[in-house]
């Protein structure tokens, strides 16, 4: 009987730690330098299974006459797949707004479709890309054991890292794809591993861009399990809520 109730408390502790230990942060880092200014950002996201947090601090320093467009940034998201309502938040502004799904979607769908007719008449061919070329050896970057893949051999620079070993936890694959028409940043990188012979679950840790125009560096910071939503994605209760809001 004894046996019994230690093996039933044993997994009565287990259930408990699975169940709090349901969610994953993300820190993730991204640097821009060109013509008219440079560009800083850095980005928490919290997922669970049916909810999405981020916050962004993002910073754009112009140059010239773009100094005009010199800024900085506060904003946050909630997506809430239990009640379909989307939360957009600029803490600097101290405003909010919450929508619904079909509201949110409405709006993003029209004010989009214009964009992207012009960025498919832009669209180039990448068929003369030379073939990526993966290291034959793992290096640490940013706490991560990635292998570095060269995606052009050419004098622009772009290089990628992706773990060796740790794959995409199930809880921010499944919830990336499910946020993927609500929520996007100047950052996001869309990497399909598979086409580059890795695991197509591997983890993009660090990315960096440079040509004649400039630079990009992307680099993943933390990406660890947790037990409870960080006291940084909590919005102050006296906030107002308004119809509109700008976050930029």
């Amino acid at each position: 009987m004894k046996n019994l109730s230690l093996l039933i408390f044993l997994l009565l502790i287990s259930s408990n730690n699975l169940i709090a230990q349901s969610g994953f942060i993300t820190e993730e880092t991204t640097v821009a330098s060109f013509k008219m200014g440079s560009m800083e950002s850095s980005t928490y996201s919290y997922f669970s299974e049916n909810s999405y947090y981020s916050k962004m601090d993002f910073s754009f320093q112009g140059k010239g006459i773009a100094r005009l467009m010199s800024r900085d940034i506060e904003n946050g998201t909630v997506i809430s797949f239990e009640d379909s309502t989307i939360v957009k938040i600029n803490y600097k502004k101290n405003r909010f707004t919450r929508q619904s799904f079909s509201e949110f979607l409405a709006e993003k769908n029209s004010s989009e479709q214009d964009q992207a007719e012009n960025q498919s008449e832009n669209e180039e061919s990448d068929e003369n890309d030379p073939d990526p070329i993966v290291s034959d050896t793992p290096e640490m970057i940013n706490g991560f054991e990635s292998y570095k893949i060269t995606l052009d051999d050419s004098e622009n620079k772009q290089f990628i890292w992706v773990t060796a070993k740790e794959e995409q936890s199930d809880i921010v694959k499944n919830m990336k794809e499910k946020i993927a028409e609500f929520e996007r940043n100047w950052g996001s990188i869309d990497i399909n591993f598979s086409e580059l012979g890795m695991n197509e679950n591997a983890i993009l840790v660090k990315a960096v861009f440079t040509d004649e125009d400039g630079s990009f560096e992307y680099n993943l910071k933390k990406y660890a399990l947790i037990n409870a939503i960080p006291e940084m994605f909590n919005m102050p209760k006296d906030y107002k809520k308004v119809k509109k809001l700008k976050m930029f």
